[in-house]
């Protein structure tokens, strides 16, 4: 039904009223017929007269009933009938709380209804506010993730403006060597921005399968050779155990901990540690622990480590964080049924630990909230 034609009359009229009762007005005539017929009958083998006379009273006291019948209904009714062609005016003009405006039902068929109509409008907006918070989380990360994007882009532009000519072989392989760091974070980034595409969809994207963590953590942190040397960091990985999960992700989790070690460790010159360490518990669970020795977390941050957008006291000194490297790693590890901890102590380094539990598969899910936040 198109606006103008709702402007032009109510939705529900009294001809419309009239209309759905007439079955209602047909049995009852019914109803009266028979039980006319019967009387007569009953009469006339008892030799009773009973005369057409008294067969039209008897229908004209039946049709004034139901005449008063129908109007008492419907003036029960049209208080109801005229809010819900307003709550049609206002949802044609884009009011999406029209149907709240609805306040007069007077049968329980319409009670129901409206009841209805309001839960149905409360899981609209649920839905809407889901979606909008969505877009939002979306939209903020697409402007982080294209800003932070833009300072490899803009190092590289400047090394190859400054780039040395062939007689100068030291400045040319200096040249590749920061060449190449800048490509590894724009990697880095370009693969967030893709698992955070992937997380709404998980459950399609996830396979699970037998992992060797001990081959799963050398391959990340081969990965990361050219900043390990660049910051004189130093991996050493302790322990093999193999678990049931998705590799893919598991080493998407590992990076996110991995790149967070080494962008958060000490400015200081002199080597540092970056101890994986693999053990099976005695439940027969394993706990994978990054253990590094950079500047650390504050405790007030530690609460909050896991909220999207976070990025605390250190984000703010080295203003290379966006916020979204733990958020993404804890949702993730969320779905893969893993817990994520992790605990730091200022100034002596930071320890992030992954248990896998025997039945974390069995618990898949999609965390709502359980504090998220990167660093």
């Amino acid at each position: 039904m198109s606006g103008s034609k709702t402007d032009r009359r109510p939705l529900y009229t009294f001809k419309d009223y009239l209309i759905d009762r007439l079955p209602h007005l047909a049995a009852a005539m019914l109803a009266v017929l028979l039980v006319l017929t019967f009387v007569r009958l009953m009469l006339w083998s008892h030799g009773l007269p009973f005369s057409w006379a008294d067969g039209a009273y008897v229908a004209l006291l039946t049709a004034f009933v139901l005449f008063a019948w129908i109007v008492l209904g419907w003036l029960r009714r049209r208080s109801f009938a005229r809010e819900l062609s307003e709550a049609w005016r206002q949802a044609d003009r884009g009011a999406g709380a029209a149907p709240l405006s609805i306040g007069s039902p007077s049968t329980r068929e319409q009670r129901a209804f409206v009841a209805l109509l309001t839960r149905m409008y409360a899981v609209h907006q649920n839905e809407l506010s889901a979606l909008r918070r969505q877009q939002e989380f979306h939209r903020h990360f697409t402007a982080r993730w294209v800003h932070q994007m833009k300072t490899p882009v803009s190092v590289i532009e400047l090394l190859m403006q400054r780039h040395p000519g062939p007689d100068d072989a030291a400045g040319a392989r200096d040249t590749e060597r920061s060449v190449l760091e800048e490509t590894d974070r724009l990697r880095h980034g370009l693969d967030m921005m893709l698992h955070t595409s992937r997380l709404d969809k998980f459950e399609l994207d996830a396979a699970f399968r037998a992992v060797r963590l001990g081959e799963l953590v050398r391959a990340v942190l081969s990965e990361f050779k050219r900043p390990f040397i660049r910051r004189s960091i130093f991996p050493s990985l302790e322990g093999d155990a193999e678990v049931e999960t998705d590799a893919k992700w598991v080493s998407f989790i590992l990076s996110q901990l991995v790149s967070n070690a080494i962008k958060y460790a000490k400015k200081e010159k002199g080597p540092q540690r970056l101890a994986v360490l693999i053990e099976r518990l005695p439940d027969g669970a394993v706990r994978l622990s990054v253990r590094d020795e950079g500047i650390g977390i504050a405790p007030e941050d530690l609460p909050r480590l896991f909220e999207p957008f976070f990025t605390g006291g250190n984000g703010r000194l080295t203003g290379e964080s966006t916020g979204m490297g733990l958020y993404l790693a804890k949702q993730a590890s969320a779905r893969l049924g893993i817990d994520l901890n992790v605990d730091s102590e200022p100034g002596a380094g930071t320890t992030a630990s992954l248990l896998f539990s025997p039945s974390g598969i069995h618990r898949l899910a999609d965390p709502h909230s359980d504090g998220d936040a990167p660093t």
